[in-house]
């Protein structure tokens, strides 16, 4: 039985007992109490209209099927696509600008009021604006999709690195013939070219400097040398206490020496203890494997031998701390010595390498002499920049694969059996196998050489404190931001200094996450109560346009799939929608007054005096 039919056979029994109950009481009333004819027909009436109007509140009747067509002109909507379009009526968003005879409106929810019929949408130009997507809500979408867009069209780059730090912009061209996309730096050096593959992807790399925010750019170039497109990419260099390092060697050797003198100009805090045999060692001071001098560590970094012959208590000690987030690093230049698995696979990294080693050959990342200047500085008079470097291949080196159920390095230089990691507790640790990479060093190419070992360090080091903020959606003014992982008492200063309103978005999913509007262009910053600043980098509207009618162009198609067929469109518009309750709720209302009203009234009581009126006034009827 159906939740209506239960509720109109409730409904009727009330009404019927009321009426019973009236009935009998009015004839069991002496004659001269009994009420006027008209009265117990007016107090029957407006029960029975009571009780339908109640349920028409409850249920209100179905409203007529939705089944127009509403043709929805955006950015860039041509007039024969209009026409193309078969639709009821055609209405202008602001971003499509005049259309002959199409009713302009402020958004799509104005024209979905103003239209309430309306089941399907067809959207001709660049797309829906996000202020427009959630006004669809389940009706079938049809697209005319302007011309592809030309340039740009995805962008990927990290919110935050630490300085010294590689960090890799990933993106996609379209539209452009003998594409060539170059990265330059906030001074407008090429720091990275390439060539888009077949499918327009590309992936150029540079290295954080100094602590900061600074905007790289993207510069698209076509077959000509013409620039097509530049688009800023903003970096923001977290100003860091500097990684605390130990390196642990069981001989003097090359890869120790050369990778020392890396850190150390990397800025890294570094000691170093080596073993000469015989019980004597070259150490800095805080460098015993005990809790309180691992406790002050962020990474460790050990050759294969060094490690394997830890006694048992400092290797308690060791993964006790990588536990707590130390990370750890074991290079085996010379494969897995029978006593190092087992160690490993205490600290849950179980891995073999191969027996035979493999070479190993950098692809040479630039022939651009302009961006190995940028990448190796201008040399000086001792060490003068060499120009034909950038001609010469790289070293080759040699290593022995590494197999394991364990991760590999995402997104560095070299194969992915290169070097694996697993995580054990908050803290994490790895193993490469690369034999002699400090020919890199000695051949010129010191920044390739920390490439590869600062992509290892930033992934296994114990975690910083400082976060980027998290930000969804596209960074643009005018356009609605979420920004999430906000304090309670978290403020927005916009590029001018002027305060930004933060509205709580409890849709935006978990976390602490307010909605931003932003209206400048530049540099925002995420104000903590404790005064940590984490800034975030919103786009000027006339940059980016590719990107944006790619944005654009793919949350529309989105909508499409959401939407299903046109057929399954129809089925959903075409099932009851029920309408409001209010009115119904509202005549309701005003009948029950008006017989409440009826019932303590003496119009149409009788007379005698032994009726129930006349005690009291009360009605004689259950009414």
């Amino acid at each position: 039985m159906t939740p209506e039919r239960i509720i109109a056979i409730a409904l009727v029994a009330a009404v019927a007992v009321a009426t019973l109950r009236l009935l009998l009481g009015t004839r069991r009333s002496p004659a001269a109490a009994r009420p006027r004819t008209w009265r117990v027909v007016a107090i029957l009436v407006l029960q029975a209209a009571a009780a339908g109007l109640l349920y028409l509140t409850l249920l209100p009747p179905s409203l007529p099927a939705a089944s127009g067509t509403l043709v929805v002109a955006t950015a860039g909507a041509t007039r024969a696509q209009l026409d193309a379009a078969a639709g009821d009526r055609v209405v202008s968003l602001p971003e499509a600008g005049e259309v002959a005879g199409a009713d302009a409106v402020p958004d799509l929810a104005t024209a979905l009021r103003r239209h309430p019929r309306t089941a399907r949408l067809h959207i001709v130009g660049a797309g829906l604006e996000a202020r427009d997507r959630d006004a669809v809500d389940g009706r079938a979408v049809a697209f005319s999709a302007a011309p592809p867009p030309r340039g740009i069209v995805a962008v990927s780059a990290p919110d935050a690195v630490a300085p010294g730090q590689r960090f890799v912009v990933h993106g996609r061209v379209a539209g452009v013939d003998d594409a060539r996309i170059a990265l330059l730096d906030p001074a407008g050096r090429r720091v990275a070219v390439g060539t888009p593959d077949a499918a327009g992807r590309f992936a150029l790399d540079a290295t954080a400097r100094i602590a900061g925010t600074a905007l790289y750019a993207l510069q698209l170039g076509d077959g000509v040398d013409a620039i097509v497109e530049r688009l800023p990419v903003p970096v923001w260099t977290l100003a860091q206490t500097p990684p605390r390092v130990l390196l642990l060697a069981a001989a003097p050797n090359p890869e120790t020496k050369y990778l020392r003198r890396w850190a150390d100009d990397a800025g890294l805090s570094t000691r170093l203890r080596i073993e000469l045999g015989g019980g004597a060692r070259v150490a800095d001071p805080g460098t015993s494997l005990d809790r309180a001098a691992l406790a002050a560590l962020d990474l460790v970094v050990s050759d294969a031998r060094a490690f394997a012959s830890l006694g048992p208590a400092q290797r308690a000690a060791l993964r006790e701390a990588v536990q707590g987030g130390l990370g750890v690093l074991v290079h085996a230049p010379g494969g897995m010595p029978d006593a190092l698995r087992p160690q490993l696979r205490a600290f849950g990294l179980d891995v073999a390498a191969e027996t035979n080693a493999r070479p190993l050959q950098f692809a040479a990342d630039t022939r651009d002499v302009a961006v190995l200047r940028a990448r190796l500085g201008g040399g000086s008079d001792d060490a003068p920049f060499d120009a034909t470097l950038a001609t010469e291949a790289l070293p080759t080196l040699a290593y022995r694969p590494l197999r394991g159920d364990a991760a590999a390095f995402d997104g560095l230089r070299g194969p992915d059996d290169l070097a694996l990691w697993q995580a054990l507790g908050r803290g994490r640790i790895g193993v490469t196998a690369i034999e002699d990479s400090w020919q890199l060093a000695t051949a010129g190419r010191g920044d390739v050489h920390a490439e590869l070992w600062s992509g290892w360090f930033s992934t296994l080091a114990r975690a910083g404190d400082a976060a980027a903020v998290d930000v969804r959606g596209e960074r643009r003014v005018g356009q609605r931001l979420v920004l999430c992982g906000l304090g309670a008492d978290d403020r927005v200063v916009a590029p001018d200094g002027g305060p930004a309103q933060l509205q709580v978005d409890p849709r935006a999913g978990e976390g602490d996450c307010a909605g931003f509007w932003p209206r400048l262009a530049g540099w925002h910053r995420v104000i903590a109560d404790d005064g940590v600043e984490r800034p975030f980098h919103v786009a000027s509207p006339d940059v980016g346009i590719a990107l944006h009618a790619a944005a654009l162009r793919d949350a529309t198609v989105a909508l499409v799939r959401e939407s299903g067929t046109a057929a399954s469109g129809d089925m959903r518009a075409a099932q009851p929608r029920r309408g409001a309750s209010w009115p119904w709720f509202a005549a309701w209302l005003a009948v029950v007054a008006g017989l409440w009203a009826l019932e303590r009234s003496t119009l149409g009581r009788g007379d005698g005096k032994g009726s129930v009126a006349s005690r009291g006034g009360r009605s004689s009827h259950p009414g």
